[in-house]
């Protein structure tokens, strides 16, 4: 009887290990993220290749993240070697390693996953110049061309808490952010050409000011 009992304790065991080892899907499959971010340089590399990014901003709001990261891929999955401003989609990389704030591109594929993007912003002191009318508020145009697919505007915060209406043509957009989520951002990829309008309303920054978007071949 007490060896069938210790028989049954053993298969009990190895099942339990067994169940411990075996990851489940979900904690297989990390977390895909997007950034946008500035090439500060390659760092050559094997068949792994890395290149080194200084954040300009965070689009994924469960991503924490210093403001310079290594972004490895495979040698043959190399992104254009002529970026500047790119978005990035990556990932954590959950095996051992001594690299510090290193990421790792969805299946090593820096050609898809490094996309050059463009970049616009408004600064502080021109919306303050509107609120104020200190300066001539003239409306500011930004184009991009056909083959620039990725455009963001990247825009300043108003204080400790941030609330900005986009308003154009058949488009509406509430953007509510605090401080840490800073900088205010728009994806303007799919936005039609024509004009649009931002209203701001925060403690340190508020008021309207105007833009143009074109597209030019």
């Amino acid at each position: 009887m007490n060896r069938l009992k210790n028989i049954l304790t053993i298969i009990f065991f190895c099942l339990t290990l067994t169940s411990c080892g075996q990851p489940k899907t979900a904690d297989i499959k990390s977390e895909n993220y997007k950034v946008l971010a500035k090439l500060i340089s390659f760092e050559g590399g094997d068949k792994i290749h890395f290149a080194k990014f200084k954040i300009i901003k965070v689009l994924s709001d469960s991503l924490v993240v210093n403001d310079t990261i290594l972004v490895g891929y495979y040698n043959y999955k190399q992104p254009d070697n002529k970026i500047d401003n790119v978005l990035l989609t990556i990932k954590k990389y959950d095996g051992q390693t001594t690299l510090k704030n290193y990421f790792i591109c969805p299946d090593y594929d820096g050609k898809t996953n490094i996309q050059k993007a463009k970049i616009n912003y408004i600064d502080f002191d021109y919306w303050e110049g509107c609120e104020t009318g200190k300066v001539e508020c003239k409306p500011l145009t930004f184009s991009r061309t056909e083959k620039e697919k990725n455009w963001f505007l990247i825009m300043p915060c108003g204080g400790t808490e941030t609330a900005i209406t986009i308003s154009g043509q058949n488009f509406n957009k509430e953007l509510h952010l605090y401080h840490d989520t800073c900088p205010p951002y728009l994806d303007l990829s799919k936005l039609s050409d024509g004009n649009y309008s931002a209203n701001m309303r925060a403690c340190g920054l508020g008021g309207t000011i105007t833009f143009n978007l074109t597209t030019t071949k």
